[in-house]
């Protein structure tokens, strides 16, 4: 085995026995998780939306927690998930009507079903670094491990770093470690030296004493977006974007604070104490897609698509 390849060995070693009592110490929290997208019972008569634990599905979850799309005449059901693949499954597979995605995932999922990105998210993701390591910049990270969820918004803003520092692609490990809380929890327990990361779990990682090398909060392109599937007829897309807004507003009056925290602890996982006083960055309402982001995604990826063409075999 050789010297490049054997943090790498260390890492997929180390990820094995942590996911054993990673799962173990989580199994009530598993118990709630609903079951694999292709055995997943669909409700045709609800709004099936595909959510995970990012700042842009907060007010979705608020909307079935609060009770809000009931009183507006909107049933929705939530399909709860960890990771960016999984949601891909969901679309595959017919269940979602409305889906939290990329648009680096909707050019690769084209081939396979006709996907409509209908808004845009304001995403902001961040390069948390281990506290423990005498890290200030990304140059400094040369031969360490930066999880990521391969070709999604995380793994391009990774190489947007690495571009902007001139630093060599090859020079950083990128382990796909594709669920957020447990890319969270492997951060927070030492076994990467850092990761692309959203809110809230970017600042959670800071409170503990990691450091923030890098935010793409206020560049563009905006990647994240909700996706329309083909079973989501365009006054279903319509109610869900009014549902949105009508969430995003109640979720700034005051008087909602204690259920927030309720969905931050229950969805989001986060502890308690820190649910509790966790400042969130101001959410903002979507917009619409813009050309120029699309155009952007697709040119990463043809990029992605041409350096795995060429790369040579062994």
């Amino acid at each position: 085995m050789t010297k490049r390849y054997y943090p790498l060995f260390l890492f997929h070693l180390f990820t094995f026995f942590f996911f054993i009592v990673y799962s173990c110490t989580h199994h009530q929290q598993q118990e709630a998780t609903p079951p694999p997208a292709d055995s997943i019972v669909n409700d045709t008569a609800s709004l099936r939306i595909a959510v995970m634990p990012a700042m842009s599905c907060l007010p979705a979850y608020y909307a079935e927690w609060s009770g809000l799309a009931d009183s507006i005449g909107l049933d929705i059901q939530l399909l709860r998930f960890q990771a960016q693949m999984d949601i891909d499954t969901a679309i595959l597979f017919g269940h979602a009507d409305i889906a939290f995605t990329d648009l680096i995932r909707i050019q690769r999922l084209s081939k396979d079903v006709a996907l409509r990105p209908i808004a845009s998210c304001e995403e902001p993701l961040s390069l948390i670094s281990l506290g423990t390591k005498r890290v200030k910049n990304i140059n400094q990270m040369k031969e360490q491990m930066i999880a990521v969820s391969r070709l999604s918004a995380t793994d391009y803003w990774c190489d947007r770093l690495l571009d902007s520092t001139r630093t060599s692609h090859d020079d950083i490990y990128r382990p796909q470690v594709n669920d957020v809380r447990l890319r969270a929890e492997m951060l927070r327990q030492g076994l990467i030296d850092a990761a692309m990361m959203g809110e809230p779990f970017a600042t959670w990682m800071t409170k503990l004493g990691n450091k923030r090398l890098y935010t793409s909060a206020g560049k563009r392109p905006w990647l994240y977006a909700w996706a329309a599937c083909p079973s989501a007829t365009e006054v279903q897309q319509r109610d869900f974007l009014n549902l949105m807004d009508t969430a995003l507003v109640c979720l700034s009056d005051e008087s909602q604070a204690t259920l927030l925290r309720d969905i931050l602890k229950q969805e989001y996982q986060l502890p308690p104490a820190l649910a509790d006083t966790l400042e969130l960055p101001p959410l903002k309402r979507v917009s619409t897609i813009r050309q120029n982001d699309t155009a952007e995604a697709a040119r990463w990826l043809d990029g992605k698509k041409t350096i795995r063409k060429n790369a040579p075999r062994h």
